[in-house]
């Protein structure tokens, strides 16, 4: 499969493309003032670089008419109109994280909050120099909860920035009398650009088929 990767040389990015050589796909890496590896027919396309960059990787979808597979975080409304048309014309997949562990979190808190009217916050725990806080997983975990409270909730989120964090993400629901936690910690950046890697297989599989 050729897959061009977003923000080749950043940290999520760079272990796409590892990933992605290693799973035997041809890679083209594009980063800022940075290519190599043209490849004239694009499979699919990786996102990875910074909010900035969405104008330039949607318009490159449109040119190779070639699925999106987005991780880009702390876009604004008009970077996420801008995915949504494009999602007009290709498939476009944008989450705030691609680890397999979190898509389990997600399911689980939809769980909990749908069956148990309790009171629920959130602490999210990054890197320091992390720019968005809260993080894009806290944000979409929040509002989900949020909604299946019935909305007239809100979900109480805490940021923290330390040390090297790879990303750690606790909810915690309550009531009078008893708790309970659920919480995803990373430990490599491996698990977020494996995931888009992944969606990215997929997609193409299906279309193939």
């Amino acid at each position: 499969m050729n897959i061009a990767v977003f923000g080749a040389k950043g940290r999520v990015g760079s272990k796409a493309v590892e990933l992605a050589q290693k799973r035997n796909h041809n890679v083209w890496q594009i980063d800022k003032n940075y290519e190599q590896n043209a490849l004239a027919r694009v499979d699919a396309a990786v996102n990875f670089a910074t909010a900035e960059a969405v104008n330039d990787v949607v318009q490159f979808c449109r040119e190779h008419n070639c699925p999106l597979i987005s991780g880009a975080t702390g876009l604004n409304g008009g970077q996420l109109t801008l995915l949504d048309d494009l999602s007009k014309e290709v498939t476009v997949i944008q989450k705030s994280n691609f680890a397999e562990g979190v898509a389990m979190l997600y399911k689980l808190c939809q769980t909990v909050s749908r069956e148990l009217n309790w009171d629920c916050a959130l602490t999210e725990t990054h890197r320091k120099g992390k720019k968005d806080a809260p993080s894009g997983t806290a944000k979409d975990l929040a509002a989900m909860i949020a909604n299946n409270l019935g909305g007239f909730r809100s979900v109480e989120t805490h940021s923290l920035r330390l040390g090297d964090n790879m990303g750690r993400h606790e909810v915690t629901f309550a009531c009078n009398g008893e708790s309970l936690t659920l919480i995803h910690q990373a430990s490599s950046l491996d698990v977020f650009a494996l995931g888009a890697i992944k969606e990215a297989e997929k997609i193409c599989a299906n279309t193939h088929a």
